[in-house]
């Protein structure tokens, strides 16, 4: 790795080091660091991937005391073992994180809550895990650790040939494994980190038995998601045929959705007005979701910049979610009435509210959107 000396014109070469040398530890350091900020590895995981940490040092496994360094969660429910090694990786990590994968493999999802929760709990946070994984997944019919699609994340300095060897046969075996490579370098008595991956990401891989009660549960949890989405289907079909005789067009190109949310265009790519059906909860948002996270923070500044004026327009206070640990940001407002999506007969009363709201939301922001647009990248 190298330095730019601007003076000089000159690379100056940044010296590598170990974390031994720096009095570095697997479990006070290399292990923090990634817990309280996961996006170290996101870079290398690929298509802007998010972890979410749910548990470290985690041994509640059954008959066994054995201790695993980091479990997270990935978009896709999937459960993901992080092992962390510093400078050597060891002969026998690839061993240890195949048994910690046979363990996890038969967690529930109604235990991979309650072992997030512990987490959040220790961490003194006063927050819900379900709520938390349900922003995270964006889905509120979210399925967690089905079948085999476990991974395993190695981090190490140096991996052993005899690692990687077995890395790269598990990979053609459709074992989702990769090595990430983590490197110290030294320059002014300031410690860099240079983070590589050196094995690059596998297909979802199909591993491990399944366990008798976590099948009962996926398949609740498949008929649950097919019953769901007939009822979303017609709670939308029913709106957007409502939508017609209300001089309501926002949604005219939507044939539907299947999804507890319908969503159009809002004038700039990748910004979208969403109607929003949960179990209990109805809102109407502003969704800014462009590829890059500044851009998307960028132009949730610049309408918050109005947001007396766009409030005033509205006719009530907005809720403001910048979403910082998130590449998107959002502007929204919720219904304050009890609503449970299940009882049809009470549809009526929703639909008139997400019609109604979702005019003046409109209203209220479509000229501060006009406004910024010359700001932005469109």
């Amino acid at each position: 790795m190298y330095i730019l000396d601007e003076q000089t014109k000159e690379l100056k070469e940044i010296s590598e080091t170990t974390f031994s040398e720096n009095g570095l530890k697997e479990r006070y350091d290399l292990q923090e660091w990634i817990d309280n900020n996961p996006r170290i590895l996101a870079k290398e995981l690929g298509a802007q991937e998010e972890l979410l940490i749910i548990q470290k040092e985690f041994s509640e496994f059954d008959k066994t005391n054995e201790r695993l360094d980091l479990l997270a969660l990935d978009k896709k429910g999937n459960l993901v073992i992080i092992e962390n090694k510093l400078d050597d990786s060891g002969k026998d990590v690839v061993w240890q994180a195949l048994k910690y994968v046979s363990y996890c493999s038969a967690l529930t999802q109604r235990e991979i809550i309650e072992i997030y929760q512990n987490y959040l709990n220790k961490k003194g946070l006063p927050v819900n895990a379900e709520d938390k994984i349900i922003d995270y997944l964006e889905n509120e019919n979210f399925s967690l650790n089905t079948g085999n699609t476990q991974r395993i994340i190695l981090v190490a300095k140096e991996f052993r040939p005899e690692v990687t060897s077995t890395v790269l046969w598990l990979r053609s075996n459709n074992i989702d494994i990769q090595c990430i490579k983590v490197v110290p370098y030294m320059w002014n008595q300031n410690l860099i980190i240079d983070v590589d991956k050196i094995i690059p990401v596998p297909e979802i891989e199909k591993f491990t038995i399944r366990v008798s009660l976590k099948d009962a549960e996926e398949k609740k949890n498949a008929i649950t998601q097919n019953m769901n989405a007939e009822l979303y289907s017609k709670y939308w079909a029913k709106l957007l045929e409502c939508a017609k005789s209300r001089d309501f067009s926002l949604y005219d190109k939507r044939t539907g959705s299947q999804s507890c949310w319908i969503s159009t265009g809002a004038g700039l790519t990748n910004i979208q007005y969403n109607l929003i059906l949960l179990k209990d909860k109805i809102r109407v948002e502003l969704y800014i979701n462009k590829e890059s996270s500044d851009d998307n923070k960028k132009i949730f500044n610049l309408l918050k910049e109005e947001k007396d004026i766009i409030e005033d327009r509205f006719g009530a206070e907005l809720t403001w979610e910048l979403l910082e640990d998130k590449k998107a940001s959002r502007i929204s407002i919720s219904s304050n009435d009890s609503f449970n999506r299940d009882d049809m007969a009470n549809w009526d009363r929703s639909i008139d509210w997400h019609i109604e709201n979702m005019k003046k939301f409109e209203n209220a922001i479509k000229p501060s959107l006009e406004k910024i647009k010359t700001k932005v990248s469109n």
